[in-house]
């Protein structure tokens, strides 16, 4: 198969813990891989999600050098701790910004040209966004509607689009020292806690969450699916 003839994907927030992984599992797969961080990282793309024409110059510069776009990976997030009495607005805009509005901005630009090539969407939701947890009202607020996005936007761009989410359990990245000082833990405190709840008895490696988008993204017959993958502590 020709460079110009391998498929095309896209990942946001490609320089934390899960993106890199994903993006490496893609490339494994045979994908060419679009990258893209608000600081950069080594990304192919910078682009801070947050600015309203970011979203669409994101995708016309992913099209335009790689001429086309066949999966948009929507894994870019944000996450702060902050009671109910205590958030800041700010802060709370910033975290839908990130994690819902800049989804729908990047599926709405991309829409032509993965309805072109069949494409599909994969947002990476959270078990949280079904749970909810106490100080972190904003992130369950936006993984929660981003599963709403996800079935919205199937429907609406059914049968040539799929999109499709996973709502992913608790990860081994460095987002867990942040809930880690939240829970007033060590990271390891935190991690034997979680051993002791979660039936398979540990936290998700990320590269596992990776190999789950690679199979979503070679399947045909799923879309307004969100698959939990969290160890069995969320049996649904």
């Amino acid at each position: 198969m020709t460079a110009e003839a391998r498929r095309v994907a896209l990942v946001t927030g490609s320089g934390g813990g899960l993106g890199l992984e994903i993006v490496s599992a893609l490339a494994g797969d045979g994908w060419r891989v679009a990258t893209t961080d608000v600081w950069g990282s080594g990304a192919s793309f910078e682009a801070d999600l947050r600015a309203p024409e970011a979203c669409r110059r994101l995708i016309t510069e992913v099209v335009d050098r790689h001429e086309r776009l066949d999966l948009l990976v929507n894994n870019a997030a944000t996450m702060y701790h902050g009671l109910l009495d205590q958030s800041d607005l700010d802060r709370w805009w910033d975290t839908i910004e990130v994690n819902l509005t800049a989804p729908f901005r990047l599926s709405r630009a991309a829409a032509p040209e993965l309805r072109r090539r069949e494409g599909q969407v994969i947002n990476i939701s959270s078990l949280m966004g079904y749970t909810g947890d106490a100080g972190f009202s904003a992130y369950c607020a936006s993984k929660s509607g981003l599963v709403g996005l996800t079935k919205a936007l199937a429907r609406e761009l059914a049968p040539s689009v799929r999109v499709n989410a996973i709502a992913p359990g608790h990860i081994d990245t460095p987002q867990q020292a942040v809930d880690a000082a939240a829970a007033g833990l060590t990271r390891q405190d935190l991690y034997q806690t979680y051993a002791a709840i979660i039936p398979i008895g540990r936290i998700l490696d990320p590269a596992e969450v990776a190999r789950l988008v690679v199979f979503l993204a070679n399947e045909t017959g799923f879309t307004g699916s969100c698959l939990h993958q969290n160890g069995g502590l969320l049996m649904v």
